[in-house]
């Protein structure tokens, strides 16, 4: 019988007494924890008040995508532009108290993910049944948002599994599985076929049904790394020093949720009140959400959900790609082609460079191995999409040609190519080259799997047709497109190519290769110019810069120098830094030689700063140089609209995503920050640092 219905949760009552609630959000396919949805769980609870009495409360899902996300990022972004966010944790915390407090004991059923607002209403259960499907995970997003969970979960999480566990789900974002999360002691039942889960569900409800309510009983098992660590003020703040300098090296300065979420999550273990410790969360989520760092992510997000690159759905994906060139980017390329299932043939332009290139994909492929992504079976089975050949010729027509950066074709290869094969889309990925005849532009940046986002520039004479082709073959490879026009070259390479010249400066000036690259992390960078430009290599590097900065000519003979010193880039293990696997060192030789040959005069009021000072200084100029050149991209209408520069920098070149992009933090600033920081640049280092008249349009 059902008791209560809405167009998001109904409650039924079976003839033994049981009362099923059901979370289903009509019209979508995953439940969101919405305002609308906790609004009617919150009525549907006080319906269950009228019936006097209840054997036992079981909480599933209607639907068969999973259990229950949240937060409804939609409404998230207009109750945070509204100010109203407070109404959405308000009700939230109501709501988890209210399931958490009923008089029946209460069993979650969960099947598929269960994340954020989802988990936490699950978490307000006494009992919690598994199913283990690939796609059921429990995890905590809400600190990659900028924000924290927050209807109170966190406090009994911190009682059932303690300190280091619940830090390592709320703070750095695990996400379990159906076995961890058993093995956590945050299920308790498991179930892997259907019949084991009816054989579950009925032996949970008699334990349920026997020892009643369990959240007030829950405490974290004892162990001797938990008497070490948890149960003691000294290996806490132990754990705690750790966590933070985990987020200190991984998080840049202005994000601060992880920080206060693993301050708050220390302070809840030893706290013996519930209120006092839904009272901090509620404190600590209302000052984290409405924050401008949380706003940025949540629209970050947003766009790179309602950027995937859409196609009809009779657009058919390449069936083969040709990759024109040697090095660890073809690799790269082929790679990402062959984890999608779409086979790759390269022609390189010489066995030896043919035979690395396949070396180095071999490489890569059974990194999977060890990461545990993929196993030997899978790898042989990816591996077997892939030949390579010097000639000009392959085994099977290709659907489309990438040029890619290390491409030798010139004009001539390019036509006999067409010649040969007259109904292959040829891409041309190559920034140092001009157009010969391509059907589009695809731009990059290296490594691939570090960024989302690619360049596109589709003539304008193509067709819709050949568009609709190119998108759904980008939208097959995981990646985001942002089509640019007015241009022939990487937007993103322009910018980081300024970025690069003004560290150069940085370094003949005498300011740390090192610290100046860690303070660009610090500042939410995926790493800076110099670390960028080893990873495209010396000889790539040097025809970019000749392009963009043609009469440079004390760079150019520093990058020969390099050249004789083979400082090629990561490739060779050193660069500007010395390379190995994963770990990086400034290469202090290349520094000096950079600080020999450039001479520059040091300004004498960077001169009486102290080096902290001088490195925080030495971003903020590299910053700047990149904004000004980002602004006279926008002057040239390369982009349809602010919010495409924005996303490309962001995705595309790994501008820090708190700022927002590049429009939006040159906004928060303000104006008057910039012309005094123009003035005062321009006073010491010239006029390279004035602002353009175009400056003004960032604020119109």
């Amino acid at each position: 019988m059902v008791i209560f219905n809405s167009n998001t949760v109904r409650i039924e009552k079976d003839q033994d007494g049981t009362i099923m609630i059901v979370l289903d959000v009509k019209g979508e396919s995953a439940n969101k924890v919405n305002l609308s949805l906790l609004r009617d769980l919150d009525a549907g609870l006080d319906k269950l008040d009228e019936i006097a009495s209840i054997p036992i409360i079981t909480l599933r899902s209607g639907k068969t995508s999973g259990f229950a996300f949240g937060p409804d990022l939609h409404e998230w972004q207009q109750l945070q532009a509204s100010g109203d966010i407070a109404h959405w944790q308000e009700e939230g915390m109501r709501v988890y108290k209210k399931l958490r407090d009923l008089k029946a004991p209460t069993i979650a059923a969960i099947s598929g993910p269960c994340l954020g607002a989802g988990l936490e209403l699950a978490l307000a259960c006494d009992y919690r049944l598994v199913y283990e499907r690939p796609n059921t995970i429990f995890a905590f997003p809400e600190v990659e948002l900028g924000a924290c969970p927050a209807f109170g979960s966190i406090y009994s999480l911190a009682k059932i599994i303690g300190f280091e566990k619940t830090t390592k789900l709320v703070v750095f974002g695990a996400r379990w599985k159906a076995r961890e999360i058993f093995l956590n002691r945050l299920a308790d039942g498991i179930a892997q076929t259907e019949s084991q889960l009816r054989s579950e569900f009925t032996r949970l409800m008699g334990i349920a049904l026997n020892e009643g309510k369990k959240n007030n009983r829950t405490s974290a098992p004892v162990s001797l790394r938990s008497m070490l660590f948890e149960k003691n003020f000294a290996g806490r703040a132990i754990l705690n020093r750790a966590f933070n300098r985990i987020i200190e090296k991984n998080t840049p300065e202005e994000v601060q949720a992880p920080r206060q979420t693993l301050n708050l999550v220390s302070n809840l273990v030893t706290l013996k009140s519930s209120a006092i410790a839904e009272q901090k969360i509620a404190e600590l989520s209302q000052r984290l959400i409405p924050s401008p760092t949380c706003k940025n992510l949540v629209k970050f997000a947003l766009e790179d959900i309602s950027r995937i690159p859409t196609a009809p759905v009779e657009t058919p994906s390449p069936n083969r790609v040709a990759l024109i060139g040697e090095g660890k980017t073809v690799a790269e390329w082929a790679f990402l082609h062959a984890s999608r299932g779409i086979p790759v043939s390269i022609q390189g332009k010489t066995a030896e460079g043919l035979g690395n290139t396949l070396l180095a994909l071999n490489r890569l492929m059974h990194e999977t191995i060890r990461k545990g992504i993929w196993n030997a079976v899978e790898v042989e089975k990816r591996l077997s999409l892939i030949d390579g050949t010097t000639h000009a010729t392959f085994k099977e027509k290709p659907d489309i040609a990438i040029l890619t950066a290390h491409s030798f074709f010139n004009a001539a290869d390019i036509d006999l190519f067409k010649n040969n094969y007259p109904d292959c889309m040829v891409i041309k990925s190559k920034e140092t080259d001009p157009w010969q005849g391509e059907d589009a532009c695809l731009f990059q940046q290296y490594p691939l799997g570090r960024f989302p986002c690619c360049e596109l520039v589709i003539p304008e004479v193509s067709s819709l047709i050949k568009r609709d082709y190119l998108l759904a073959w980008i939208s097959r490879l995981g990646k985001t497109a942002v089509t640019i026009t007015n241009t022939k070259s990487s937007i993103a390479t322009k910018v980081l190519l300024s970025g690069f010249q003004e560290n150069l400066e940085l370094l003949a000036e005498g300011v740390s290769l090192e610290k100046i690259e860690n303070s660009l992390r610090k500042w939410g960078f995926q790493f800076g110019p110099l670390f960028w430009a080893d990873w495209l290599g010396l000889d790539l590097i040097t025809k970019l810069f000749a392009l963009q900065y043609p009469i440079e000519t004390e760079t150019h003979e520093l990058f020969s120098q390099m050249r004789t010193r083979l400082w090629l880039g990561i490739e060779e293990g050193k660069g500007w830094f010395l390379h190995h696997k994963k770990s990086w060192w400034p290469n202090l030789l290349a520094q000096n030689l950079a600080k020999h040959n450039l001479k520059r005069k040091i300004d004498p009021v960077s001169n009486s700063m102290g080096k902290v000072n001088q490195v925080r200084e030495g971003r903020e100029r590299i910053l700047f140089t990149m904004l000004l050149e980002f602004t006279n991209i926008r002057e040239g209408n390369v982009f349809k609209t602010e919010a495409d520069l924005n996303f490309l920098a962001v995705r595309a070149m790994g501008w820090p995503v708190h700022t927002g992009g590049p429009g939006s933090w040159i906004r928060l600033k303000g104006q008057d920050y910039w012309e005094a920081l123009s003035a005062n640049y321009v006073s010491r280092f010239g006029k390279r640092f004035e602002l353009p008249e175009s400056w003004n349009l960032w604020f119109n």
